[in-house]
This record gives structure tokens, sequence and C-alpha cells, in this order.
């Protein structure tokens, strides 16, 4: 009978040492997905409504929705087109616009390459444009590498959100502004 009564109370122990270990994960994992950062789905949910802008809004409210790049690429996304060519159309139309184009990457690289690829992505952006009909002086590129983040959150997400081109249309004359 003592022997049966040692083992109801190990297994007690071990099972309440089980449950303890699993909530002890839970909690760590609840931590996690609480530390991401919120830019990163914030960022998201302000580009994808940016993209459907048709060219007149995009016009009016001079909000141009960010272009994120897959990792250890130049070339554009094939879902940047559309809104390419709704700027170059704005800018056909506007030719007292200019256009600002400034490129990031994430933490993943050294520096010297940080700031090549994010130029490069800027440059892309560019020549898409100038095959489209804008002067290539009403665009001035910018390359920032990770110097800019918009979130420090290192997940797979967060990196992606830092890899990116934005764009910033002005009207002011670039050697009283650049």
């Amino acid at each position: 009978m003592k022997l049966k009564t040692i083992f109801i109370l190990a297994g007690a122990v071990l099972l309440c040492a089980c449950a303890s270990a699993q909530k002890q994960e839970e909690e760590k994992t609840q931590e996690r997905v609480y530390k991401q950062d919120k830019v990163v789905a914030q960022q998201a949910k302000l580009n994808n409504k940016l993209y459907k802008q048709s060219a007149s809004r995009m016009y009016k409210t001079r909000q141009l929705p960010a272009i994120t790049y897959e990792f250890d690429s130049v070339r554009p996304p094939e879902y940047a087109y559309p809104f390419l060519d709704k700027v170059a159309q704005i800018m056909n139309v506007h030719e007292n616009l200019h256009l600002v184009v400034e490129g990031h990457a994430d933490i993943v690289g050294n520096d010297e390459y940080n700031y090549w690829i994010s130029s490069a992505r800027a440059a892309a952006m560019k020549s898409y444009l100038v095959s489209r009909g804008i002067r290539a002086d009403r665009i001035h590129v910018y390359g920032y590498g990770a110097d800019r983040p918009l979130t420090l959150d290192t997940s797979f997400e967060g990196r992606k959100t830092n890899r990116r081109v934005e764009f910033k249309f002005t009207t002011r004359e670039w050697n009283s502004v650049y």
C-alpha cells in the first residue's frame, strides 16, 4: 500500500512538473508574439491601401506606397509595375513634379553591400520610370543601406519590411532642396 501511494505521489509530481514546463513554453511563445513589432503589420496594411489608390488620388494625397524586395534582389517585384506606371502617368501629366526615390536594406550583409543594394534598388525604379518617358533629371535616387529601418524586428517579415524603396513627390526645384 505504501509503495502504491509513493508511485501515485511521484506521478502527481511528475505531471505537475510537465504542466509547469508546458506553461512556461506557452508564456515564452506569447512573449515572442507580443514582442513582434507592430510596425510590420501597420506598414503592410498601409502599403496595401496605398497600392489600390487611383492615379488621381495618389497625386492629391502625395502618399505613395513603399515597394518591398525579396532578399538579395535588385529586380523590382512584379507587383510594383502597375504602381510605377501610375507614378509615370502622374509625372507625365504634371511636369512640375519631381520624385525622390529612397532605397533601403535590411541588416543582413555588411555596410558596403547594403549601401550598394539599396542604391541599386532605387536606381532600378528610376530606370523603369525613365523607360516610361520621365526625364531622368526629375528623379533623384538615394541609397541608405540599413541606416533607416522602419522596424528593429529581425524576423523574416521584419527584415522584409526594411528591404524597401520609398517614393516622395515634390514640386520644389532640386537646387533649393537637394
